[in-house]
């Protein structure tokens, strides 16, 4: 065996095995009072281009479906879990941004709320490309701005970035901004994106990132909040945000904290009768795990439309289909365990006589 190339597997195996809080620093009140970076990007502009080159290259070399939804997930993980072991990320996307974030921060630490705020910056940018309306907006945004996209593809990208951000009213200036190539490093140079041309021009950063921005005024920061923040938004504005709810109940059914789902569905339930949508959010929530308590959920949701002229008769009609199909695999599940016994049973009857132990 080549000697460099087993000792590669070992550098490998060690960097896995590393924790991101390994190279994070206690922090201070001084440093716990910082809001955001912004306005300081530069000082953390190495952990920001390892992040954005890594999602760039992923998507154009690894995984051209890759969504923004899925950066977010990977990012906020990555954020929820930064006290795991590398190798505890299974997913090829988490695992290249801790990776691609050992170096910097072995070389240079940050404090434990520096590094959260540096993954809340990446996301807030994810944000501010949402008005794009296609679920791949940042992703191709930040892919073609580091210069990973072919000659044609890049052209293509331009060709329709310009006619989408006209039909939007997006003045030229702001046009030329948001498609100004740069490296990596320079990605978060000083610049005013608040100011004259700038793609937030007459917002202030306190608008953005001030205390009491919520979710109401773009539907921006919403994944910024943590639960409890999110469960208060949501038991207050829910019914205006289903989008949001279903976000929120889905994301706590990957995490497994199906307590915590049951404990928001009644209390919502109490403060908003007839909200039929989160019956089939919770419904949805539990198909992987409890196929029977999901269908109790949409029988829920049926009984709460059947006078509803919210809920069109074809929906019904479609969700009593996947109740019928979920049913019936039910009941086979159900009549394999049976007939599993009765084979078991049927050899230790067996065996008894013979004289065997089972």
């Amino acid at each position: 065996m080549n000697p460099d190339m087993n000792s590669g597997e070992n550098n490998e195996f060690v960097e896995d095995e590393l924790s991101l809080s390994e190279f994070l620093v206690p922090d201070t009140l001084e440093i716990k009072e910082i809001k955001s970076i912004y306005t300081n990007e530069y000082e953390y502009s190495e952990y920001l281009s390892e992040i954005e080159f890594s999602i760039a290259d992923y998507y154009c070399h690894e995984n051209r479906k890759v969504t923004d939804k899925d950066v977010i997930r990977a990012l906020k993980n990555i954020k929820e879990n930064r006290d795991k072991p590398i190798s505890f990320f299974e997913k090829p996307l988490e695992k290249e941004i801790a990776k691609s974030l050992v170096e910097p921060l072995e070389e240079n630490p940050l404090f434990d709320h520096e590094f959260t705020l540096v993954i809340d910056y990446v996301l807030w940018v994810i944000d501010n490309r949402s008005w794009l309306e296609d679920k791949q907006a940042y992703v191709k945004w930040i892919t073609y701005v580091l210069g990973f996209f072919s000659d044609e593809e890049e052209k293509k990208y331009e060709r329709q970035f310009k006619k989408f951000a006209r039909k939007m009213g997006v003045s030229g200036a702001q046009v030329d901004t948001l498609l100004m190539k740069r490296d990596a490093e320079d990605m978060f140079d000083e610049e005013d994106i608040f100011g004259e041309g700038g793609l937030l021009e007459g917002l202030s950063p306190e608008d953005v990132f001030g205390e009491g921005r919520t979710a109401d005024d773009l539907e921006t920061g919403f994944f910024l909040m943590n639960d409890d923040e999110k469960f208060d938004f949501l038991m207050d504005k829910g019914p205006d945000y289903v989008e949001l709810v279903q976000d929120y109940v889905m994301e706590l059914a990957e995490k497994e904290e199906f307590e915590k789902i049951q404990d928001f569905y009644k209390k919502f339930n109490e403060k908003h009768k007839d909200f039929f949508p989160l019956h089939f959010i919770v419904g949805s929530a539990y198909l992987n795990s409890d196929p029977a308590l999901a269908i109790s959920y949409f029988e829920k949701t049926l009984k709460a439309t059947e006078d509803s002229e919210e809920f069109p008769p074809e929906m019904g009609g479609e969700l009593k289909k996947y109740m019928d199909i979920l049913t019936k695999l039910l009941l086979e599940e159900a009549t394999e365990k049976v007939e599993e016994k009765v084979v078991e049973s049927k050899k230790s009857k067996k065996n008894q006589k013979s004289g065997k132990k089972p």
